[in-house]
């Protein structure tokens, strides 16, 4: 259901970016029309009730989010006032997602006395981001995805160390370290240093770490380095030896760096001389200094993300619930409500990080076929057939039906 009321809210994104006279959406009905317009038919589908209200809800939020960019904050309370009568924080997808923009509307709408910055993931959050780990291919996919260019770039080293710029439990690791194990003529010696926060969890994950590579024979250290933002990184942090093999690895981490720090950052990534970056992003534009602009892209990608997780979990699922109140509740008010430093969530798509890393003097390492056969495996364990992995100029996505998601590339000084 939610993607065929996706390509209607693309085309009403359309209509609104493309209308100058009269800023207004077209009527739910319009949208449709308009949406399936040149293309091959589609199934509607099967509960007339849920697709009305569903697209009630995408007219009620857009002109909710037209009103409060014109400051008209009268207007956007009342169309608010209509969501809080349609939305459900455990109904369908789309109920569950306008729940999320109309909460975070209205944070805008009465912003915090003081400011409050994107939480960083607490220990207690973590077990949401594990549910996701094991109900998604998402992470597994990048992580799987950016483990195999490592390896392949690590192939002939005796000494390799990794830097992860977000190790937060450490999922990435444990298949990393098995493939080092098996690895003709035996693993090499392996250091990563863990950038992430809170403390505690940090040294969680390198003791965890630790045991494995023990129980595999693989020479292990890990290093904490505690920094709830990448600008506060130093080199010295790093633990840089030399006659290492070098790889540093971002998954899902750079863009909460300002543009005003990443120069810096990316510098001292580059002055490193790894022998190979991984860098994982979701494939969105959530970075629009304007906020209608966020907001009209953030709202078909969430919807996309809810329907998803919809194919993951069962129709009842608290964990689902939890997973979409812990992390991307959190994720979608940030992007919405707020602005200059406190807003940290600002996603870019693969064609903007291209010209960052390029203009920082980096060039693109193509991804193996053994990166894209591994992705297809992945994929095929789950029971859906809703995602969607394409490969373009040697980067890979990973989408849901027709919404790309994430993105992953690979890239050498």
């Amino acid at each position: 259901m939610v993607r065929w009321m996706v390509r209607a809210m693309h085309c009403t994104v359309r209509c609104i970016a493309c209308t100058t006279e009269d800023p207004r959406p077209p009527s739910p009905t319009a949208s449709v029309s308009e949406s399936n317009a040149g293309a091959s038919p589609e199934p509607e589908p099967n509960n007339p009730t849920i697709v009305v209200r569903g697209l009630l809800l995408v007219h009620l939020l857009m002109e909710c989010a037209m009103a409060v960019a014109k400051d008209d904050y009268f207007t956007a309370r009342g169309y608010l006032h209509h969501l809080n009568h349609l939305v459900s924080p455990i109904g369908d997808s789309m109920q569950r997602v306008a729940s999320c923009f109309a909460d975070a509307l209205a944070a805008r709408l009465s912003p915090p006395p003081a400011p409050k910055p994107y939480p960083a993931p607490s220990l207690h959050t973590f077990k949401f981001y594990h549910i996701l780990y094991q109900a998604c291919p998402y992470f597994k996919f990048a992580h799987f995805t950016a483990n195999q260019a490592i390896l392949e770039a690590f192939e002939s080293e005796d000494r390799v160390h990794v830097v992860d710029l977000n190790i937060l439990q450490g999922h990435q690791w444990p298949a990393f370290l098995q493939a080092l194990a098996t690895r003709p003529g035996g693993p090499p010696a392996l250091r990563i240093t863990g950038v992430g926060h809170p403390a505690e969890s940090v040294h969680q994950t390198g003791r965890h770490l630790a045991e494995l590579a023990h129980s595999l024979h693989v020479p292990f250290e890990f290093h904490p380095a505690i920094a709830d933002r990448l600008e506060d990184l130093r080199p010295s942090m790093l633990h840089r030896r030399v006659g290492e093999a070098l790889a540093v690895n971002a998954v899902c981490r750079l863009h909460r760096v300002p543009d005003i720090h990443l120069d810096w950052l990316l510098s001292t990534i580059r002055d490193q001389a790894p022998k190979i970056v991984t860098l994982v992003e979701i494939e969105a534009s959530h970075n629009d200094p304007h906020f209608l602009g966020r907001f009209l892209e953030a709202l078909p990608y969430f919807a996309a993300l809810f329907d998803s997780l919809d194919a993951t979990f069962p129709a009842d699922s608290a964990a689902r619930a939890k997973v979409e109140q812990y992390i991307f509740a959190p994720e979608i008010k940030n992007i919405v409500a707020r602005e200059g430093a406190e807003r940290v969530a600002r996603h870019e798509k693969l064609d903007r990080w291209r010209k960052v890393m390029e203009g920082r003097g980096f060039k693109g390492v193509a991804l193996s076929a053994n990166s894209v056969d591994q992705s297809r495996i992945l994929l095929g364990l789950y029971a859906c057939d809703g995602y969607r992995l394409t490969e373009e100029n040697g980067c890979m996505f990973l989408g849901w039906r027709d919404q790309r998601m994430i993105a992953a590339s690979a890239w050498r000084c």
